[in-house]
């Protein structure tokens, strides 16, 4: 085989294991279906091994074929790589970008600015994956990773977007209803909605001067979905303790309203990271998009930096 043709196979073999498709695998190499059923044939001749196992419906890795997609799909991006840094020669910011962020902040906080982004940088198309899991940066091929809290320690560069704080806030009709909290014991009466993945109670902090109070609540739901939670409580469901950036809106519109409000609730800043891998070179497409957000987000008045 060639060794234009080398390349081509093994971006097409990891296009169509992303897509779980040769015809959209090879359309999106601009490679017609027959042309490309025949490169994959090609590469696994070559590698005297199967990699695929086809059916009319669908696409199988075999062992060797999930081995040869991690290496390959490396092989692509080191390649992608190279080509962006002597095209970044003419300064011009280009290419795809893939980011992966929380699902509930990327709705409010990237997608709305996209076309101001793309207007600005017209030759960077983005790849956006909403995941409220944290996935292996790296391994999964993406750029740039949104992600909130205290980062663990990895080879991964973090720049700090803004901080956030936790709000306790309900609905007014939910206060009309039951009162409103005048000290932060009273909040273990009350119809808590809770943040986590299985039944339980959560243990919410308060802080008024130097004095810092915990207490254990708990009410008839719980979600690990923001959204979930903010839909409930602006229903008059209940109490939510929700990250400043999810609930302002609704504070600033008197949909929902701040419970105890002298109090600090939770720690004082939450970060949010834009993280990506330690490269010598960062290419201009990564750079200018940190920095497009950061400006983004620090206009929003809950933003701490």
């Amino acid at each position: 085989m060639h060794q234009m043709d080398n390349e081509l196979a093994l971006r097409l073999f990891v296009t169509v294991v992303e897509e779980n498709s040769v015809s959209k695998g090879g359309a999106r190499l601009n490679v017609p279906q027959s042309s490309a059923s025949r490169l994959l044939s090609r590469l696994e001749e070559n590698l005297g091994t199967r990699l695929l196992q086809r059916s009319t419906r669908s696409l199988q890795l075999t062992e060797a074929g999930r081995i040869y997609f991690e290496r390959a799909r490396q092989i692509v991006t080191a390649l992608d790589e190279a080509s962006a840094a002597v095209r970044d020669l003419s300064g011009t910011p280009s290419g795809l970008l893939r980011v992966t962020a929380p699902a509930g902040f990327a709705r409010q906080y990237i997608a709305p600015h996209l076309v101001e982004f793309s207007s600005l940088y017209p030759e960077i198309n983005l790849g956006l994956s909403l995941q409220d899991t944290v996935e292996d940066l790296v391994s999964l091929g993406y750029d740039i990773a949104i992600r909130f809290g205290a980062l663990p320690d990895s080879g991964l560069v973090a720049r700090n977007l803004a901080g956030s704080t936790l709000v306790a806030c309900a609905s007014p009709a939910y206060l009309d209803q039951h009162g409103a909290p005048e000290q932060v014991a009273d909040l273990a009466a009350r119809n808590c909605l809770c943040f986590r993945s299985n039944p339980g109670k959560n243990s919410w902090s308060f802080t008024l001067g130097d004095q810092s109070q915990s207490v254990k609540v708990g009410g008839s739901m719980y979600s690990n979905n923001g959204d979930a939670l903010m839909a409930a409580a602006l229903s008059g469901y209940g109490i939510i303790m929700q990250p400043s950036w999810t609930v302002q809106i609704a504070l600033d519109s008197g949909q929902l309203v701040r419970i105890l409000p002298d109090h600090q609730h939770g720690p004082s800043s939450i970060p949010i990271h834009a993280v990506f891998a330690h490269k010598q070179h960062l290419p201009p497409k990564t750079r200018v998009f940190v920095e497009f957000m950061t400006r983004k987000i620090r206009a929003n008045t809950w933003a701490i930096f």
